[in-house]
């Protein structure tokens, strides 16, 4: 084999390796993509990089000053566009404010096979504050998502929570609403081994009612009685013996 075939066999490799380092880095379920950069998405970052994941954020300025202080305090995080950190990844968390969320989905472009943790809250905040839409932010973020699996999760759950699950002492639960029932299972492990107990609450049209518990969720903050803060927790009953009970349907 002359010099030539042997530089074009090595460049022919190259490329291959490289093409399947993409297909690898889309495929691994420890790499997680960050979309939002504010108090809720540092607190992602925070609790997927200490247990062990790889946390690309995404952001409209990944050179901004106040991203890359962020990106300095997650290990091994990275920063850049929400459509190239979509694009490297095959979850995805959604960390944008309501108002922001339709346009960045938008702009992550093809997320077919992606598997979307959205703790939006489509609310208005305020003394009136109530649900935003008729439906619930996780109906229309489903919508949006084309060829995405979109599983409701951790909107009811405060931030400085979800960056330490542990700080309560006991395991504060995250809900799961979605329509993929291969996803919420996916998440339901993903949600207790990072500390949290996870409750599937039914499809996402269930996005409705958790929505709603979210407007609760606020009433301390927007009423000034942040001493009766408070976090959502199950207790499970299925070991009360009950008595005959209706079916459904």
């Amino acid at each position: 084999m002359n010099r030539r075939d042997i530089l074009s066999t090595m460049a022919a490799t190259a490329v291959a390796v490289s093409v399947l380092g993409e297909t690898t880095m889309a495929q691994d379920d420890k790499t997680i993509a960050i979309i939002g950069t504010g108090r809720m998405g540092g607190a992602f970052g925070l609790l997927f990089s200490r247990a062990g994941y790889k946390v690309i954020y995404g952001s409209r300025n990944p050179a901004d000053e106040k991203v890359q202080s962020l990106v300095k305090g997650t290990p091994g995080g990275a920063a850049m566009s929400a459509k190239d950190a979509a694009a490297k990844v095959g979850i995805i968390v959604l960390a944008t404010p309501w108002s922001g969320t339709e346009a960045v989905i938008k702009s992550m472009g093809d997320l077919t096979g992606k598997l979307i943790l959205d703790p939006t809250n489509a609310i208005s905040f305020g003394k009136d504050g109530g649900l935003a839409v008729e439906t619930s932010g996780g109906e229309l973020v489903r919508d949006w998502a084309k060829g995405a699996s979109v599983v409701k999760a951790f909107n009811t759950v405060g931030y400085f929570v979800i960056a330490d699950p542990k700080v309560l002492g006991d395991r504060v639960s995250v809900f799961l609403a979605g329509d993929d029932a291969a996803a919420k299972d996916k998440v339901l492990a993903m949600v207790n081994g990072l500390g949290f107990e996870g409750t599937d609450v039914g499809p996402m049209k269930s996005a409705r009612v958790l929505e709603g518990m979210s407007t609760l969720y606020m009433v301390p903050f927007m009423t000034g009685k942040q001493d009766q803060r408070f976090e959502w927790a199950v207790r499970r009953s299925g070991g009360v013996k009950l008595g005959p009970v209706r079916p459904a349907g």
